[in-house]
């Protein structure tokens, strides 16, 4: 199922207005009040309201990835108030916790809607993840033959994780619950030798968690590495219809390179093993590139960004990225782009903006509310 990503794309109905107040800093001033405006620079900035009591964050958004088509996505935001500032006295940027409830709709027929929670308790010694959905997909499979097959699929998938932090360092530790009750209907009639093409499936899995989290916010850091492992187990006996592993190891890094230059790395693997379901296989992530293109039983992904600040508060992106599957074909794919970051909350370190990507196939262009990554 592709990630839509609505905490990504919460900030596109500010992004608009961010767009006149950042050119015209006197009429942000006078239009939208103090809620609105950064007292360092005049400009518009949504960093009071965040931290307010009535830090809802209203989205009207399209949804432009390939896989689904062309729609528009609509919900809430929410910024739970906080007691303190996102960074204390050491320097150590604290999350807020967050709470998203959205809908969506596209032109091929595919729509949805859920809700979900991210917990910060206890100065960040504890964080927690929370959703639950639904959604009707109208989607592609390629398989080993590389031709699509339209199917749908209508998965309630759940997700829960909790994790603890390790003294007082950045390493944080749990365990991750993922579970998706799922029916499925191929046009022309299932696919033979297809795990998963059963008219309806469920899988489950428990696993372990280990992340590193060194970045200066959560949203769009300009330095720090954030780093993760994680295994689950998929099996009968916690109520999965497969017996399966998956493993993912991703690595996230910003680095200044000049006062007004990051350079960003991604390093994705993923790896599975056991009967696994197709929809459940590791894929290609990579913008510009439709989710489930291409599958294997293993995927690794590198991409690369830079972002330059050109003024103040406006800045530009380049992106370009590679990926491999491990399938019958051993597919390789890759991505390049660019687009531009408006400063949306100074005191959130948080920027939105837009990402055109070009794929091996097609163009596709992005929303982005923090970052394009996780």
């Amino acid at each position: 199922m592709p990630r839509h990503g609505p905490l990504r794309r919460a900030g596109a109905l500010l992004i608009a207005l961010g767009a006149v107040a950042g050119a015209y800093p006197s009429a942000a001033t006078a239009g939208l009040g103090d809620a609105f405006v950064d007292p360092t620079d005049g400009a518009f900035d949504a960093s009071a309201w965040l931290a307010s009591r009535t830090g809802f964050v209203p989205l009207v958004v399209p949804i432009t990835e390939p896989a689904v088509g062309y729609g528009a996505a609509g919900g809430l935001v929410y910024f739970h108030p906080r007691s303190r500032p996102p960074a204390d006295e050491g320097g150590r940027f604290e999350p807020p916790s967050l709470s998203v409830a959205m809908a969506f709709g596209t032109n091929n027929g595919s729509w949805g809607g859920g809700a979900g929670h991210m917990g910060i308790w206890r100065g960040d010694s504890i964080r927690y993840l929370g959703a639950a959905a639904y959604a009707d997909m109208n989607l592609d499979f390629y398989g080993a033959a590389g031709a699509p097959r339209r199917f749908d699929m209508k998965p309630v998938p759940v997700v829960q994780e909790l994790v603890f932090r390790v003294g007082d360092g950045h390493l944080y530790a749990g365990g991750r619950w993922v579970f998706s009750h799922t029916d499925v209907r191929f046009t022309g009639g299932r696919p033979d030798g297809v795990l998963g093409s059963e008219a309806t499936s469920v899988v489950s899995g428990l696993g372990a968690v280990l992340t590193w989290d060194g970045r200066d916010t959560i949203f769009t850091p300009s330095s720090g590495v954030r780093a993760e492992v994680s295994w689950l187990w998929y099996d009968p006996a916690i109520g999965s219809d497969y017996r399966y592993w998956k493993l993912h190891a991703y690595e996230l890094g910003y680095f200044p390179v000049a006062r007004t230059v990051t350079a960003a790395l991604r390093v994705d693997a993923q790896l599975s093993g056991g009967d696994v379901p197709f929809y459940a296989l590791p894929f290609i992530r990579l913008r510009g590139i439709p989710a489930l293109r291409y599958q294997g039983s293993s995927a690794l992904v590198a991409e690369a960004e830079l972002r330059w600040e050109v003024v103040a508060r406006w800045s530009a992106i380049g992106f370009a990225g590679a990926g491999a599957v491990d399938s019958p074909r051993n597919e390789t794919a890759w991505s390049v782009g660019g687009g531009f970051r408006y400063l949306l909350a100074r005191a959130f370190g948080l920027r939105a903006g837009l990402d055109l990507a070009r794929g091996p196939e097609e163009w596709a262009v992005y929303l982005v509310f923090g970052n394009a990554w996780r």
